[in-house]
């Protein structure tokens, strides 16, 4: 067994991140489950018209309360803010047992993301406190297969339980939520042990909080006494915008959303259409996505601490999801938009992982609320402004006469967001030109050849 697959299995089996680990692949298959027969249930009640309202309602609140949530994560026990999270939405599932009409699915499932964006940035912001820096690569590929990996897990969990038989509970839930209705009670339990789960660890102040009540000096982004929630906003805006790399992590993650949108709203209509394949074809497309995705967080967790220049797998990482999306778009059969659907996954999970490492490395504990919920703000808006305009540019160009290979017009569409992801790898890579032709090394070493030098030249102004 190598060095770093024993690193991950002490990680989930013992210690405070094996019981956030636990409790975050309980609750995102719960999760998967939910969203997924959310989908369905909007298909049933509305149609094409359900479908995207449930699925915009999961992202505006992003957009929204994203600023919010990041100061409250940078104010207050982060600990205490995910079991909110858990135990609220635990308590609102239910509530789409009884989501008969369109606005009733819409403002449950507002409610539901806005609490699921509670509980988001603070499980990102806690994980290098209950890691070693050595470990916070594996810590990272680990939580972004508990998120991403359980999809196709949380696929057949669904279809399993839509298979069984409908459960009324006495008549009481009606018969359009009847199908859907186990699923969404295996989700309100699965938040339930997550938030019980994580009451059990001790309180994660943000350290800036714990210096304040120490009598400490303050850091970058504390929030002082009396300091209002607009100059934290703008104290984490200042902070991106100031450092080059965190900016560049942040551009290239929601870049690569605003193409994997372009999935979410013509996937379904393109195996259907153009590969001429049914649920099961769509299913395996998901799978294929969902293996891709753990597959490359597997590598990351096992060799991504031996690589020096992170930056540049990032870059090249995200080259590879593009490219991915792209060529999936020009095949034909089912076999081959899920090998590159499957390449996509793959530079996807392999790029998150590396974008998150370098988050948390790079930027102060007191900062790493705002500078996620920012992350996770923009994200979520690429996502959904890439979702509106996917599908009114299939109408568009289905109007021109298009090369055979670019037919029906969906193909072209899903081409452009694979080429952005692209365009956005190369873009990160090209920044790091300069770099590139200097070795990086080690503190310690950079210390040897420091003192080296200078006992060499003594005289010698350092840079």
């Amino acid at each position: 067994m190598t060095v770093g697959s024993r690193s991950a299995v002490s990680l989930i089996t013992r210690g405070p991140f094996a019981r956030l680990w636990w409790t975050s692949l309980i609750s995102s298959t719960g999760d998967w489950v939910a969203i997924f027969a959310t989908i369905a249930l909007g298909d049933e009640i509305a149609g094409g018209q359900g479908i995207l309202g449930a699925v915009v309602a999961r992202i505006l609140p992003g957009r929204v309360f994203g600023a919010a949530v990041g100061v409250l994560t940078d104010r207050f026990d982060r600990r205490l803010l995910i079991v909110i999270a858990d135990l609220g939405r635990a308590v609102v599932v239910p509530a789409l047992l009884f989501a008969t009409t369109l606005p009733s699915l819409v403002i449950i499932s507002l409610v539901l993301e806005f609490l699921s964006l509670l509980g988001q940035s603070p499980r990102a912001a806690i994980v290098p406190r209950l890691v070693s820096r050595a470990n916070i690569v594996t810590a990272n590929s680990l939580m972004l297969a508990a998120a991403y990996a359980t999809i196709p897990v949380g696929a057949a969990l669904n279809w399993f339980l839509a298979s069984l038989p409908t459960v009324t509970l006495g008549d009481i839930v009606p018969a359009t939520t009847a199908p859907f209705a186990l699923a969404f009670l295996v989700d309100s339990v699965t938040f339930l042990v997550s938030g019980f789960a994580m009451a059990t660890l001790p309180a994660l102040r943000p350290e800036s909080v714990e210096a304040a009540r120490n009598g400490e000096a303050n850091g970058y982004g504390n929030t002082e006494e009396g300091q209002s929630t607009w100059q934290d906003l703008v104290n984490g805006g200042r902070y991106v915008w100031h450092h080059k790399s965190v900016r560049r992590v942040i551009a290239s993650l929601t870049a690569a959303l605003f193409g994997g949108g372009v999935v979410i709203a013509l996937g379904p209509s393109f195996v259907k259409d153009v590969l001429e394949a049914g649920n099961t074809g769509f299913f395996a497309v998901v799978t294929a996505l969902g293996l891709g995705v753990g597959v490359g967080i597997v590598m990351v967790s096992l060799y991504g601490d031996r690589w020096a220049r992170r930056d540049v797998v990032f870059g090249i990482a995200t080259f590879t999801t593009g490219l991915g999306l792209s060529a999936a778009a020009l095949t034909s059969t089912v076999f081959g938009a899920s090998a590159w659907i499957f390449v996509m996954g793959f530079g996807a999970g392999s790029a998150y992982v590396m974008g998150l490492t370098h988050l948390h490395e790079q930027v102060e504990d007191d900062m790493r609320g705002r500078v996620f919920a920012l992350l996770f703000t923009l994200m979520r808006v690429a996502l959904f402004v890439s979702m509106l305009i996917a599908i009114p540019l299939e109408g568009a160009l289905s109007q021109f006469d298009l090369w055979s290979i670019f037919e029906p017009a969906s193909r072209p569409v899903l081409f452009l967001g694979g080429a952005v992801i692209m365009a956005t790898g190369l873009t990160t890579l090209w920044s790091l030109r300069g770099r590139l032709r200097k070795p990086r090394v080690g503190k310690g070493t950079k210390d040897v050849l420091d003192a080296a030098s200078k006992a060499i030249w003594p005289g010698r102004r350092e840079e």
